[in-house]
Parts: C-alpha cells; structure tokens; sequence
C-alpha cells in the first residue's frame, strides 16, 4: 500500500523520526517547501535559515510502501514520531501507520497539522496545530483559503482529550505581533495554559518578507503573554544538541542530487 511518505529523518541520539508527508490542502506563500523539501532539521540544511532562496525546490518523486515505512522506524527502534510534512493528515494511510507504530514499538506520536480538515486522533499523543493568522482576510491572503473551519476544528481538537500545542510564524510587517496577539487571544478562549510558540519567519519563496530580529520576536511574545500562560519562541539561532540524517532518501542520494544538472525549468532541491 503506497503512502504520501516521501521523507524519513532521524536523530540517533533522540531516537526521534521526523516523518514527512507530501501534499498539502492550503498554500501558504511562506512554506518551506519552497526552498527545500526534504527535513529543515538535517545537519545538511542547517545554514539555509540565513541563505536567500534562489527558484523553487524540486517536488519529491518517490514514496514508500506502507510496510516499509513500518519496517524502517522498527528497525530504527524508534520512540518519538513527529507526522508532518506538508499536511500529514491527508494521506489515508497516516492513523493506519501511527496505530502500527503504537503496536509495535509504544511510540509516541506527535502530529503536526494545519487542522483544515479534523484528522484522525486515536493513535497520537500530541497535536501541534500551525495558526498561520485569525483574521480571515489575511488568511485567505497567505494561504489561499478561509480559516473558519480551522478556528472551529481547534476547540474540537482540544476537547478530543488529546494534549495540544499551537504555533505561528512571526513575518514582519506582515504576520506581526498585533496578529499574533489576536491569534493568542482566540487560543486563550479554548484553554489559556495551552502551549503557544511562535516562529521567526526565514525567507522561502517569491516574497518580499524579512526575517524578524530577536526583538521583534520578543515583542510578539510579549503581546502573546498577556492571554497565554505558556509562550515560547523560536528564532532560529538556537543551538542544536543533537544531529538529524536523512534515512529516506539516504544521505549519498541526496548527494547525488544536488550534484545533478538542473533541467529546463526544473529547480535541484537544493536550488
């Protein structure tokens, strides 16, 4: 049974998988994906937060197999799984793949999702639902759709049982702090000691945003701690404690990628 699974990364001294899914149901103009497709978190990644991204990343051209996706975290002995991607909960396969993890090795699994659509809770340990903005106008502007059903799902989420965090990215000038502490205000309706971090955008795409500093990123905190208890931020300069390699594809596959010739119109991954 194929899968939307097209990216396996792990930290071995962690034993965390990053699991990634393609696909994705809104099109946010800041997506990574953008500017690279394959985990942000990989050792080999790690300096493109700072580079300016040149044309646009190559989409994934294979997947894996059900079973194999099974086999590989197995045999990684895995313990934490994050489901991300683009948007995870768009593959049919995904409650199926996070129920046989469960089974067979009692992970924990931690899905990251955009909640357009309510996913299958059952076999998760934790949700992490990515609130691009509150006002709709502004949603619809960075995404390409409404976020009513989102702003509805995420109550339902919360009231699953299933213990949930939420998150943005601060774009200056754009998705700002005066955003963010709305966004902080409708979170702090539904519970005001749920989980909010926010993120510094890095530029990805045909767009004409800059990165935040570090204090426009307090800033954003700031005006998010007066609703919530709990606010966190990542700047994207945090040191790192532990490495990420690429399982699938391999590491020399990904180099053979991105020595590969670029053809006609089509960007490396790496472009």
């Amino acid at each position: 049974m194929q899968t939307n699974v097209y990216n396996i990364a792990f930290a071995e001294s962690t034993k965390q998988v990053y699991l990634h899914f393609w696909g994705c149901n809104i099109k946010c103009k800041g997506c990574v994906c953008q500017k690279v497709v394959y985990d942000f978190m990989l050792d080999r990644n790690m300096h493109l937060h700072l580079a300016e991204p040149r044309g646009l990343a190559a989409a994934p051209e294979r997947f894996m197999a059900f079973n194999d996706v099974i086999d590989t975290l197995v045999g990684l002995e895995a313990k934490w799984v994050l489901f991300e991607g683009q948007e995870a909960s768009l593959d049919p396969q995904m409650p199926f793949i996070a129920e046989a993890l469960h089974r067979h090795l009692g992970t924990t699994n931690v899905l990251l999702t955009n909640a357009f659509v309510m996913p299958d809770l059952r076999h998760f340990d934790k949700v992490a639902v990515g609130l691009k903005a509150f006002n709709e106008n502004l949603h619809r502007e960075y995404t390409g759709e409404s976020n009513r059903t989102i702003l509805e799902n995420f109550p339902r989420i919360f009231h699953s049982g299933v213990p949930m965090m939420a998150e943005t990215v601060l774009i200056p000038g754009y998705i700002d702090y005066q955003e963010i502490e709305q966004i902080a205000k409708f979170i702090a309706s539904v519970d005001k000691n749920i989980r909010y971090q926010i993120d510094a955008y890095f530029k990805a795409g045909n767009n004409p945003w800059r990165r935040p500093t570090a204090d426009e990123v307090d800033r954003a905190v700031e005006a998010a701690s007066k609703h919530l208890n709990n606010v966190y931020a990542y700047k994207g300069s945090e040191p790192r404690e532990f490495g990420v390699k690429s399982i699938f594809p391999t590491e020399a596959e990904l180099d053979a990628a991105e020595l590969a010739p670029a053809v006609e119109s089509r960007h490396l991954v790496y472009a």
